[in-house]
């Protein structure tokens, strides 16, 4: 029988699993293809063979004929065609038919991707986070009395349904806010106190005793103290004003101290929400110095310009070796959990 093995030496086989949706405006499926493209020629350059394999709606008809024992599972998957929601889904599927892939599995993605269910476990594991409160409905705002507030959509990740307007300074504001999530959204609305400050993103990569990256700080060109969020046309949309004013910092200026400080609230977050691989944890650093978690990224984006992909330059990793080492790290993982092998005995003569 033919035996297999998983040491990351010899397991070089990566199936580069990306999703593809119709209802993306042209411009957006070409980028996808071109990061796709990028992203197997960097890792062709470190020895690797890689096959792309596309997904839409179905997880595993297309990975028909891969044997799980040979193949490592790139998992750059982020949703399913008519359902942005599905990351745990795709996790779940890889699985369930005994792939070895990158990043983080579907409890993790699961509640990162419900910002009421993240901030509770952080709020539960003692770590700093915005006061907060989940709304379902426009009642659910008597009592508050913390401005200026932001208003997040629960189910939402990538700043959609976060504008200029999400940034609320009275309670009339704040209803409104609230009552366009509720409606136009048709979700909850997570309500959480707006931290002045500056904005840092906590890039780390490793399981066990993770590896913080060069620290990266979103400077915003001469906005006032409310509007400095990364809303949803300063993360997209690159002919916005708003996008040219957001400028990232690697690595961000810090003191020995703060920066200390920093990376240990986020490893608590990453270690909390029991983040796999590699993750994002976003991080407000108050005025008074605390640092609060405002999001925790599971499988942040990885496309060439992203802020995970600018910290590990930082750290002198280029593209292909940057998702190589993330390939690395799950190997280890495999490594760390296979079985000890069972000993041969022989009678004796």
């Amino acid at each position: 029988m033919r035996r297999h093995s998983s040491n990351p030496r010899t397991m070089r086989r990566v199936l580069l699993l990306y999703n593809m949706d119709r209802a993306w405006p042209p411009e957006d499926q070409t980028y996808a293809l071109e990061c796709v493209r990028r992203m197997q020629e960097g890792l062709q350059a470190h020895g690797l063979e890689v096959h792309p394999v596309e997904i839409r709606r179905d997880v595993l008809s297309p990975l028909t004929g891969y044997d799980p024992q040979e193949w490592i599972v790139f998992n750059w998957c982020e949703a399913l065609e008519g359902d942005p929601y599905a990351e745990p889904r795709v996790a779940r599927a890889l699985e369930s038919a005994g792939f070895l892939y990158t990043g983080s599995g579907p409890w993790t993605l699961t509640v990162a991707g419900n910002k009421a269910l993240m901030k509770a476990f952080l709020t539960l594991n003692g770590i700093p986070t915005p006061p907060w409160r989940v709304c379902h409905r426009l009642q659910d705002l008597e009592g508050w009395t913390d401005f200026p507030a932001i208003v997040k959509p629960v189910r939402e990740h990538g700043s959609v349904g976060i504008t200029p307007e999400a940034v609320a300074t009275s309670m009339s504001a704040l209803r409104e806010r609230v009552e366009v999530v509720l409606e136009t959204l048709r979700q909850p609305a997570l309500v959480e106190s707006f931290i002045p400050g500056r904005e840092l993103n906590v890039s780390l990569w490793g399981n066990g005793d993770p590896e913080p990256l060069p620290i990266s700080e979103i400077l915003f060109d001469g906005l006032r103290e409310e509007e400095r969020i990364v809303d949803q046309s300063a993360k997209w949309d690159r002919q916005s004003e708003r996008y040219r004013r957001t400028i990232p910092l690697v690595p961000a200026v810090l003191d020995e101290w703060t920066e200390a400080e920093v990376v240990h609230v986020a490893l608590m977050a990453y270690r909390a929400l029991r983040v796999r691989d590699y993750g994002r944890i976003d991080i407000r650093l108050a005025p008074d110095g605390t640092p609060y978690v405002i999001d925790v990224n599971p499988n942040p984006d990885l496309s060439p310009d992203a802020g995970f992909v600018r910290s590990a330059a930082a750290a002198g990793y280029d593209y292909g070796r940057m998702a190589a080492h993330i390939l690395r790290i799950a190997f280890a993982r495999r490594a760390r959990r296979a079985p000890a092998p069972v000993p041969v005995f022989q009678m004796p003569a």
